[in-house]
């Protein structure tokens, strides 16, 4: 048995030096990695070759729920990636209102997906995505990392990570291993599995493991921040953006709060009302969709934050930066100056009254998906509400994940850039009102391509213009530049000047465009905390003050 094992690691190490020593197989889509060899498929119209579907850590089930990653097992012959795996359980919803319908993906979720330009060069950067979805739902099958690979000369992986009750879940009955299992935070440390993988295996497929930028947007964005603050990820990245980064992490005692409602809700599933005298063998018990049902209606709809455990996370961001004792390495933060559009909708149908017109606030999802007239929806006071809520919710959301951050990494080292997304559509447009720039509508953009996430309308508009054009050409060349030198500059494009902590001095760039040309400018702007309850007071009680829904502010009135 040593035997042969010592023979598969003699012909493995052979092989990764034959391959780092630019002695490729006869098929280029045949790759080693350190667990066997793995065969992908050439896209001929992108120009690029892609690897579906690679494990990087073995099957998170069974014994392995909840538990730190470990190392897929090695397998023979050659293993094909042309198919992306399952994403990670979660709960499926109803594309118009996001009502949740059944659980749908598997816990067998942890691969990622590998783009590249069909040429022979090696050392590219690598661009790592991590999904957002607020660590719930989503999956890497939505991100085409074609284009932005062709574009920028970049090794492009997207990632999947246990989400939800699978990810986060932290309760002192799971507390009794070692500090990685304690923590609670599985799904981050997926995330520094798969860092480590790329780390290990990423110059076979042409990438530069000494030039890994990792990004992520919404919940990703949180996770991107995670990384930067854990000390297990040190190392594993040496560039970071945070695109709309949203959440906050947690202590442990909130997590413990949770796991307790979460086995209530159980219980009450089971039709029981005694407390499990053994609360890991009851959990661990539970099938897939039980878990499921009762994480999503213990909070609906739930959100999973990592948890300060003070071993994989140590804290929150601000307090780990202001202490120095994080991973410094360039930064980008970025915004969309729309976010809460996203959100709106949903949000508003929840609440007690609905429209002037009698009507779900979630119909305002179909006068986009299928033409229905605005003026069916909302009248003038409906409107109203409609942009101060998305106005105040957007401007919070900017303060607390991108300029809070920004001010404290400034304060440590210089390498901080920040952006703030504007392209809203059509002026006047149905679009603009509804939805404008919205969380998540900058993800295309960077991808430079369609991004067909949560219904095509939020990220592919029907008429694309050579405005818009420009501007994704314009942001890839920024991305592209910050992956290979940590400096987004260079491109003969407007210089992108780093965050000042000076009143007066530049802040963010600003990516618009009209229907010609991109419009991409500075701003010195900093959004303080004193500014937004100023705004928000402004808003309840001067420009809503004669509107009867003003109380909804109160709602987005979080942190």
């Amino acid at each position: 048995m040593r035997k042969n094992k010592f023979l598969l690691i003699l012909i493995l190490f052979t092989a990764s030096l034959l391959l780092g020593a630019g002695c490729w197989f006869d098929n280029d889509l045949v790759r080693m990695t350190q667990f066997g060899l793995v065969e992908g498929f050439e896209n001929e119209e992108a120009g690029t070759l892609i690897w579906l579907g690679i494990p990087y850590a073995r099957p998170p089930v069974g014994d392995l729920r909840w538990k730190a990653p470990q190392d897929p097992e090695a397998w023979e012959g050659v293993r094909e990636t042309k198919e992306f795996c399952d994403e990670c359980a979660q709960m499926g919803h109803d594309p118009l209102t996001w009502a949740p319908t059944e659980p749908i993906g598997s816990e067998d979720c942890l691969y990622l997906n590998i783009y590249r330009p069909n040429n022979d060069k090696k050392n590219l950067p690598v661009y790592v995505w991590i999904h957002g979805g607020s660590n719930d739902y989503g999956g890497a099958t939505g991100y085409d990392g074609s284009a932005i690979a062709v574009n920028g000369d970049l090794v492009v992986v997207t990632v999947q990570y246990r989400l939800g009750p699978f990810g986060w879940l932290t309760h002192p009955e799971l507390r009794q291993y070692d500090p990685l299992n304690n923590s609670g935070n599985f799904g981050t440390l997926d995330h520094i599995k798969a860092l480590t993988w790329i780390r290990n295996n990423i110059a076979a497929f042409g990438g530069d493991p000494k030039k890994v930028l990792i990004t992520g947007e919404s919940a990703g964005g949180h996770d991107v921040m995670n990384l930067v603050i854990s000390p297990l990820a040190k190392g594993l990245f040496h560039r970071a953006m945070s695109q709309s980064g949203g959440m906050k992490t947690l202590p442990v005692a909130a997590g413990d709060n949770r796991a307790e409602v979460l086995i209530g809700k159980l219980m009450v599933l089971d039709g029981s009302s005694e407390y499990p005298s053994d609360v890991e063998d009851y959990l661990r018990g539970k099938s897939t969709e039980e878990l499921i049902y009762g994480y999503w209606f213990a909070s609906s709809p739930p959100s999973s934050s990592a948890y300060q455990d003070g071993f994989v996370i140590p804290g929150s961001v601000v307090d780990t930066i202001n202490s120095g004792n994080y991973n410094r390495v360039p930064i980008i933060l970025g915004s969309n100056q729309d976010e809460m559009k996203f959100f709106l909708p949903l949000y508003l149908q929840t609440f007690p009254k609905p429209t002037s017109k009698g009507v779900s606030w979630a119909y305002l999802w179909a006068v986009l998906l299928y033409g229905m007239p605005l003026g069916n929806v909302v009248d003038t006071e409906d409107i109203q509400i409609y942009e101060a809520c998305a106005y105040f919710g957007s401007l919070n959301w900017r303060y607390n994940f991108v300029d809070m951050h920004a001010r404290p990494l400034r304060e440590q080292q210089s390498k901080v850039w920040a952006y703030h997304f504007r392209w809203d559509g059509a002026e006047g447009s149905d679009y603009q009102f509804i939805f404008g720039a919205a969380h998540a509508t900058e993800i295309p953009f960077f991808f430079g391509g369609t991004t067909d996430i949560w219904g095509g309308f939020a990220f592919s508009p029907v008429d694309d213009t050579a405005g818009r054009l420009a501007l994704s050409d314009a942001m890839m060349d920024y991305l592209a530049k910050f992956a290979k030198t940590g400096n987004p500059n260079g491109h003969g494009l407007p210089v992108w000047k780093k965050w000042s902590n000076e009143t007066g001095e530049s802040k963010a760039i600003v990516f618009d465009a009209n229907e010609s040309e991109a419009e991409i400018y500075m701003i010195d702007e900093e959004i303080t905390a004193e500014f937004v309850d100023a705004e928000f007071w402004r808003l309840y009680l001067v420009t809503l003050a004669d509107n009867d829904y003003r109380d909804y502010l109160f709602v987005f009135k979080w942190y």
